[in-house]
């Protein structure tokens, strides 16, 4: 996806969430609404794509950094009945690096993710929603090639997001949940080597949620 059909998705979903309040007449403050604060601890999956630059020596797509599957919690803060703004936490993750399938080290990562979410109504106890944002992605312990390669540390990208929430009571609900998110890092040799990673990973989740 070129960079600015790419912006143009993040917009259009953040827009809709924006939208909301003028289609939905609903607010927190209505009788009966529950309290704003929900909490979701949900299992990912983290699927990064074989992606980077071309330099001398590395080949366009050659690097891949592994897959990951690690627990997450979340927290979403509903501004109006419809809409929400959701903070994914998670610890850092530890990924594998391969250059043309072979291993090269490993690094972790700490990926926060702020999404502003739209919630649809008018389905029952099955609750989807849109959301879009912004990801920051933090690299560590970086250990490429015996230390002869290090990553950008701080790193910012978007996401879009599509999920769905299934109400088992007025206060536990089930969730399923992907996002696409889009973010570059930065990898420098001693050598001289600059070049752009592209992992873009998707996230995959299921889990439980429970509202307040």
């Amino acid at each position: 996806m070129k960079f600015s059909t790419k912006k143009t998705l993040v917009a259009a979903i953040a827009l809709t969430a924006v939208a909301g309040p003028f289609a939905a007449s609903s607010a927190l403050a209505d009788d009966g609404e529950p309290s704003p604060w929900l909490v979701r601890v949900r299992m990912l999956q983290v699927m990064t794509q074989q992606g980077n630059d071309a330099a001398t020596g590395v080949p366009a797509d050659s690097i891949k950094v592994a897959n990951r599957t690690q627990p997450e919690i979340d927290v979403s803060y509903f501004i109006t009945h419809n809409i929400s703004a959701e903070l994914v936490a998670s610890y850092p993750l530890s990924h594998q690096v391969q250059l043309n399938g072979n291993y090269i080290g490993g690094l972790q990562e700490l990926p926060p993710i702020l999404n502003l979410q739209y919630h649809f109504d008018g389905m029952g106890r099955f609750v989807p929603y849109v959301g879009a944002g912004v990801m920051y992605l933090r690299t560590m312990n970086v250990s490429l090639l015996g230390g002869a390669v290090g990553l950008q540390q701080n790193n910012w990208g978007e996401d879009v997001q599509l999920g769905a929430d299934y109400k088992l009571d007025n206060h536990w609900l089930l969730n399923a949940d992907i996002k696409k998110t889009w973010v570059s890092v930065g990898l420098n040799s001693a050598g001289g080597t600059d070049l752009q990673l592209n992992p873009d990973p998707y996230i995959l989740g299921v889990g439980v949620g429970y509202r307040f």
